[in-house]
């Protein structure tokens, strides 16, 4: 069966479900795998709701019919990337101008709001690129988009107006894009408030609603200071909680990944849509004995 690139109707043979696509960064698009196959096998959204990088990638499902491919063929050479290991043990060069770029980084942080403050024209023509001049409730079914307004520590919860601006808003990780100052609050990732705002789309009309969590807890490395300790602790906090949030979808989808894939590693983007597509098959039967 070949792949179909646009969304549905409302005339889909199975029951409505609303679909959660959750953050995760690079690994994020592994949900491009996952609609792609949904679609291949006859299921699509009646809804959808966004967070980071899954409101980027769902908004562009609703937005237009060639998502698929303008999504792979994204420049994201504007994001800071991982450091690989192959960097961590190069010459002394290329340690030095690491080291040169992580004081960069860090001055960055301190004094303003980290190394994508340079390129956030770059950013928001990134997602003017792939949306273009959309408004959130001009799109091809439902969509709402959560982002986190750090002031208040609430989640707001956009399902009309500027799409770009509120995709932008869901997907600014701190420390790597600026917040985007709204009304008198300052939004940020969704991901801070609510990795998987199940209870959104639970007000969508649809008569389920399926999660993709495209998150990967790995194995912890040598503990072996303080920061190390902290951080690992942090990981964990975020993954209890989300699983927490995740449990009350009617089936969530969990793409495996075949390594650990850094956040910000969007050259892996392929693998990661290779991992959504393989879960939904993993899960097919689940899918028709729920959706008919």
């Amino acid at each position: 069966m070949a792949f179909q690139t646009g969304p549905a109707g409302d005339d889909s043979p199975h029951r409505t479900f609303a679909l959660v696509l959750a953050g995760g960064g690079a690994r994020g698009y592994a949900h491009a795998g996952v609609l792609r196959a949904l679609e291949r096998y006859g299921y699509r959204p009646s809804a959808l709701v966004g967070v980071s990088m899954g409101a980027v990638v769902g908004t562009a499902w609703a937005a237009r019919a060639d998502w698929y491919e303008t999504l792979l063929a994204l420049d994201t050479n504007m994001f800071p990337g991982p450091v690989s290991d192959q960097e961590a043990r190069g010459s002394f060069v290329t340690r030095l101008r690491k080291a040169w770029s992580w004081a960069r980084t860090a001055e960055d942080l301190l004094f303003s709001w980290g190394p994508g403050a340079r390129a956030l024209d770059a950013g928001r023509a990134f997602l003017d690129t792939l949306i273009g001049a959309r408004r959130l409730e001009e799109l091809s079914v439902p969509v709402a988009v959560c982002a986190t307004d750090l002031r208040s520590a609430e989640r707001v919860v956009f399902r009309a107006g500027d799409a770009t601006t509120a995709v932008y808003a869901s997907a600014a990780l701190a420390g790597v894009l600026p917040p985007l100052p709204h009304d008198r609050g300052l939004l940020a990732d969704g991901a801070y408030a609510d990795v998987a705002p199940i209870d959104v789309a639970r007000t969508m009309g649809a008569e389920f609603v399926l999660a993709v969590d495209p998150g990967q807890l790995m194995p912890a490395p040598d503990i072996g200071n303080g920061l190390q300790a902290v951080l690992r602790a942090t990981e964990i906090c975020h993954r209890r909680h989300a699983d927490l949030r995740f449990d009350q979808a009617d089936l969530v989808l969990r793409p495996r990944y075949r390594r650990p894939i850094d956040t910000l590693e969007f050259e892996a983007r392929r693998e990661c849509v290779a991992a959504g597509i393989r879960e939904v098959r993993a899960v097919r039967a689940r899918v028709a004995a729920l959706l008919g």
